[in-house]
This record gives C-alpha cells, sequence and structure tokens, in this order.
C-alpha cells in the first residue's frame, strides 16, 4: 500500500512525514513530495513575475493634465493617492518577493532531505548486501569444508574396503585350498 502526497499546499512542511520503508523512506514518495514542491514553487514564481508586471504597468505615470484653476487641491488629493497606491505596490511586491524567497528555500531544503534520505537508504542497502555476501561465502566456505570430511572420510572408508576385501580373499582362498599366500594386515583404520 503506497501513500503518497497528493496535495502539498494543503500539509505545512513542518508537518510532512514520510513512512520508513526498509531502513529509510519510501523513494518514491520523497521524489513524488519534491516533484510537487517544485510545481508549488514554479507557480508562485510565475504569479510572482505576473505581479511584478502588473505592478511595474500601474507604476506608469498618469499624463498631467493641466489643473484648472479652481482645481489645485483636487491635484494634490490624486497625488497623495498615488503615493499610498505605490507604497501599496512596493509592499505587495515585497511580500511576494519574500513569499517566494520562502518557497524556494522551503523547496531546496526538501530537496536536500530528500537527497539525504536517499543517499542513507543507499548506503543502508550497500551494507546489507556487502553483509549477505560475506554471510554467503562464510556459508559457502562451511560447506566446502564439510564437503571435504566427507570426502576424506569416504577414501578412508573405501582403504578400509578394500583391505578388508583383500584380506578376506586371501583367506577364503587358503580355506579352499588355494596356495597363494594370503596378504597379512596389520589392522584396519577404522573410520574417522
Amino acid at each position: 500500500m503506497e501513500n503518497t502526497v497528493s496535495e502539498p499546499e494543503a500539509v505545512p512542511e513542518s508537518d510532512i512525514r514520510f513512512p520508513i520503508v526498509l531502513r529509510g523512506y519510501d523513494r518514491r514518495q520523497v521524489d513524488e513530495y519534491v516533484r510537487l514542491a517544485e510545481k508549488r514553487v514554479d507557480r508562485h514564481e510565475k504569479a510572482r513575475r505576473v505581479a511584478e508586471r502588473r505592478l511595474a504597468k500601474a507604476q506608469v505615470p498618469a499624463p498631467r493634465a493641466p489643473e484648472p484653476d479652481g482645481a489645485a487641491g483636487l491635484g494634490r488629493r490624486i497625488e497623495k493617492i498615488l503615493q499610498v497606491a505605490k507604497s501599496e505596490a512596493a509592499e505587495i511586491k515585497e511580500q511576494a518577493r519574500k513569499e517566494s524567497e520562502e518557497l524556494l528555500a522551503a523547496a531546496e531544503k526538501t530537496a536536500a532531505e530528500a537527497q539525504r534520505a536517499r543517499e542513507e537508504t543507499e548506503r543502508a542497502a550497500e551494507q546489507e548486501a556487502q553483509l549477505i555476501i560475506s554471510r554467503a561465502e562464510e556459508e559457502a566456505a562451511a560447506i566446502r569444508a564439510a564437503h571435504q570430511a566427507v570426502l576424506s572420510q569416504l577414501s578412508h572408508i573405501a582403504d578400509g574396503v578394500e583391505e578388508l576385501r583383500i584380506r578376506y580373499a586371501g583367506e577364503a582362498g587358503a580355506e579352499a585350498g588355494d596356495p597363494a599366500e594370503p596378504e597379512t594386515v596389520d589392522s584396519v583404520p577404522s573410520p574417522a
């Protein structure tokens, strides 16, 4: 059963938890989360650029019309409104810049964490593989040693059987009146 992060905007970055899978994180889930975080950063970067273009268009000075004699106060009020609008636009631009920097930093942090998790998982897998190989080599050496011991015992048994066959063949020939001298065997080796 695979859990994936389907909507990264629904969960704050500090609440993201990846399940531990075989001594590490689920690599596909981390990759999916990083991919979604990068898309989110791209969306916010595009929105920031659009906001900057709108702001740039809004900051184009309006052509000044000559003020009528009685409208001197109206011109000052319009000028104050424009100053407030420029100030608010600058604040919005700064806020958008800060948000995009924060999102980019969060995405970079998440990518770095995912990379560290991937490296840890790879190191753990490598260590486990080395351990399995080492154990297999030890088991193979033990099997070879046991095989050699069995072959050695079988060789001793075969030698003993051959000596007994020769000995009993000679005794059977002597009982039948065979003039051939039977070979004498001092002792029969016992199987080791």
